[in-house]
């Protein structure tokens, strides 16, 4: 997904990790592939982690819109959840 803010463009990448058991969001520049944050579900828990590596100049809304996402995307739905049990 793509999120626009003034002259900049954010994107982010949805990926699985399985050494962590879970999923991630990873929010970057669209220009670059230097990830600035990341949001984990882990899906030993259902717990949401967040790191930051580079976040210092991404603008509050860019912040917020991620975390939005992150709560929409991650997490399995239960027909998913469902299926693995």
């Amino acid at each position: 997904m793509l999120i626009n803010h003034s002259n900049r463009q954010f994107k982010t990448t949805r990926g699985s990790d399985v050494h962590r058991d879970g999923m991630f969001l990873e929010l970057s520049e669209a220009e670059s592939s230097d990830v600035l944050m990341e949001i984990f579900y882990s899906d030993t828990d259902g717990s949401f982690n967040f790191a930051g590596f580079e976040c210092g100049s991404v603008p509050l809304d860019v912040i917020e819109q991620f975390i939005l996402e992150a709560r929409h995307f991650l997490p399995p739905s239960p027909s998913v959840a469902a299926q693995a049990s």
